[in-house]
């Protein structure tokens, strides 16, 4: 089929061809066509405008009057001839092809300058015939759409969690820059393939443990919280996640796939290994200060009840003691201030994890 400068985007394939009669018979039909709030237009098999409906007019910004009969507005629309080739090959293919031309988002040339981007619906229609007579073009403005879809991806990509979209088989959709940063391999190398599991978890027994454990909570229709595993890095270094998985379904309630947010724990748990290691020492360097004071306690009170110990030894005595007692209020203090300033610099999860 050869290319016909002026063909619009949006001329469709010969499927489910209406009867154009049946479209602009009675004055109800018009007025809904007219007052739609989608792109609706009619052109002829030379791609010549028939009806133009308000929406297209307010989203294109020509008047009715201005495009019907003539192709020329598809020049106008698309004022790049490499684009407007680009796009009228992609139909023509379409045709060719006998698909369905649905779906196809293409970026237009307003009147006053500005770009929106449109999803074109086209059908064949013919008349009683039989007889081409043109096609029934729907445009859909999705410009809000897709700029709400580019801050989204953008707030998905450089969030400070890893995040990924898994399909059913496990196979990366999504895989943002935290999670490159995490695990050290690119979404180039993960996406479209299920191997990354296989690195992360390069021992089998631990990766079989990990995906039962994945398994049974979904199985169950429940979301994974807060699940911990570790993973091994592509520079082969250990890193603690926690883990939250979430299944998303379709609109007909069929699995889409899975939602994963990843969240490195690694510092926050060496941090924590540091300060029970450290409460550890200290008991034991209290220990035996608390034990001497203690048995001292109990040889003085005995000597006290016997009478054998005059008053100025007593004295001595407990000043001694409340020596080895400053001692082990300073160890506690020492304690105190190196758990509140690692307490002071960890997440909130973490903090209640130690607090409870």
């Amino acid at each position: 089929m050869e290319e016909r400068e002026g063909d619009s985007p949006g001329a469709g394939s010969r499927m489910s061809a209406m009867p154009v009669d049946s479209f602009f018979g009675e004055d109800f039909y018009e007025m809904l066509f007219m007052n739609a709030n989608v792109w609706i237009a009619f052109i002829d098999d030379k791609s010549r405008v028939v009806s133009w409906n308000r929406a297209a007019e307010r989203i294109s910004g020509y008047m009715a009057d201005e495009v019907i009969g003539s192709s020329e507005i598809w020049k106008k629309l698309y004022p790049d001839p490499g684009y407007r080739k680009t796009v009228t090959k992609k139909i023509i293919n379409t045709i060719a092809n006998k698909q369905a031309l649905e779906k196809l988002e293409t970026r237009i040339r307003c009147r006053n300058g500005k770009s929106r981007i449109i999803s074109w619906n086209t059908k064949e229609i013919l008349d009683n015939s039989g007889e081409l007579r043109g096609y029934f073009i729907i445009g859909l403005d999705i410009t809000d759409i897709v700029k709400l879809q580019a801050s989204f991806q953008a707030i998905l990509m450089n969030a400070n969690v890893l995040i990924a979209f898994i399909d059913p088989k496990a196979r990366i959709v999504v895989w943002n820059r935290f999670a490159e940063k995490i695990s050290g391999y690119l979404a180039d190398e993960v996406t479209g393939s299920n191997e990354i599991w296989k690195k992360l978890y390069p021992d089998p027994e631990y990766r079989k443990y990990v995906t039962e454990e994945i398994k049974k909570n979904i199985d169950s229709g429940q979301s994974l919280e807060t699940f911990e595993s570790e993973i091994q890095t592509k520079s082969g270094d250990k890193k603690t996640i926690f883990w939250n998985t979430k299944a998303l379904n379709d609109f007909e309630e069929n699995l889409s796939g899975y939602i994963i947010i990843g969240l490195d724990l690694t510092r926050e748990k060496e941090m924590q290994g540091k300060i029970f290691e450290y409460i550890g020492q200290a008991v034991v360097r209290m220990k035996f200060p608390v034990e001497i004071i203690r048995d001292n306690l109990l040889e003085l009170d005995g000597r006290i009840s016997s009478g054998e110990i005059e008053t100025d030894d007593i004295l001595l005595d407990l000043r001694i003691q409340i020596k080895s007692a400053e001692q082990i209020l300073n160890n506690l203090y020492d304690l105190n201030q190196a758990v509140q300033n690692s307490f002071d610099e960890m997440p909130e999860d973490m903090k209640k994890f130690l607090l409870e």
